[in-house]
């Protein structure tokens, strides 16, 4: 009997790269979704949608039930229509909430892009300093800026950005410190490619999604904040529309007239269950790979079959 050699050890060609499918933001993501753009709608489309002046008081019917009077969710204590107002709110905690998180994300990644890079001395003192300001409670900090600085829109943003880019830095940083040491940022190095050409084109694109994220879920303590700061008196002033200045008005009358301090304070959890649900839903997200498909060498496999048999 003659002996035939093992057959040839047939080797899996590599297909084509995995592609990544398209992220589907799932039924929570969604959610999150439509009530950050109904919120978004409403703010940008009030003068169409509002029935009635925001401002116009009408002391004949103050405190009206939702329905009564021609008023769809009623009067406040000036007879105020509730749901013009409610409408007009939307707009000063979405501008401030967005613009403080722009400033505050764009702030904080920066300075971690720089530290993250640069490390030694520079590494040090950014990082002390956002553990300084990570330790100072935001209330206080607020109080004391609005109370030098004054109470103004501006002043309001910049405190509620102020507080909020430690979060930033602290992820950028990690980030690329570990991003620092792959070989495409090497290389860039080697070859003398100027610094913010390395942190604009080699790093920043690794870290967008982390700031992304970080953003969204930030949204709602930006929207949280500025409520609050407001509901204290260091926000938008009466006669303004706003959500957080409305539940200061109407906290006295929740026996009476609960519609004046509740439906504002449901319109704030709305907007911020929208941001959480949309946050955590991409920072959750894993896409998925398609398996690598391989191609086996059909003449080595066919010659492997035919001495086998023999």
């Amino acid at each position: 009997m003659k002996l035939l050699p093992p057959p040839p050890q047939t080797t899996p060609e590599a297909g084509p790269a995995p592609r990544t499918r398209r992220p589907r933001l799932g039924g929570a993501g969604a959610v999150g979704a439509v009530l950050l753009a109904l919120v978004a709608l409403v703010a940008v489309c009030a003068p169409l949608l509002a029935p009635h002046d925001p401002l116009a008081q009408d002391l004949a019917h103050t405190n009206a039930a939702p329905g009564e009077h021609g008023y769809l969710l009623g009067t406040d204590q000036l007879g105020r229509d509730l749901l013009s107002r409610l409408l007009y709110g939307a707009r000063t905690p979405l501008l401030v909430g967005v613009v403080a998180v722009v400033c505050g994300g764009a702030f904080g990644t920066l300075l971690g892009l720089v530290s993250g890079f640069a490390r030694g001395w520079a590494d040090q003192v950014l990082s002390r300093l956002a553990d300084i300001q990570l330790a100072l409670p935001s209330v206080l900090l607020a109080l004391l800026v609005l109370t030098f600085g004054g109470q103004s829109t501006a002043v309001l943003v910049l405190v509620i950005a102020l507080t909020g880019w430690p979060a930033y830095f602290r992820l950028v940083r990690s980030r690329v410190l570990s991003l620092r040491t792959m070989p495409y940022v090497e290389a860039s190095l080697t070859q003398g490619v100027p610094t913010w050409r390395v942190l604009l084109y080699d790093l920043l694109p690794g870290v967008r999604g982390l700031v992304a994220v970080t953003a969204t879920l930030d949204l709602s303590r930006a929207v949280l904040m500025e409520a609050g700061l407001t509901y204290l008196g260091l926000g938008a002033q009466a006669p303004a529309a706003d959500w957080g200045l409305m539940v200061a008005e109407g906290q006295g009358q929740l026996l009476g007239a609960w519609w004046v301090a509740v439906l504002p304070g449901l319109c704030l959890v709305a907007l911020v269950i929208g941001a959480n649900l949309l946050g955590e839903r991409l920072a959750g997200r894993r896409p998925g790979r398609r398996p690598v498909r391989t191609v086996k060498n059909t003449a080595t496999a066919n010659r492997a079959k035919r001495s086998t048999t023999a």
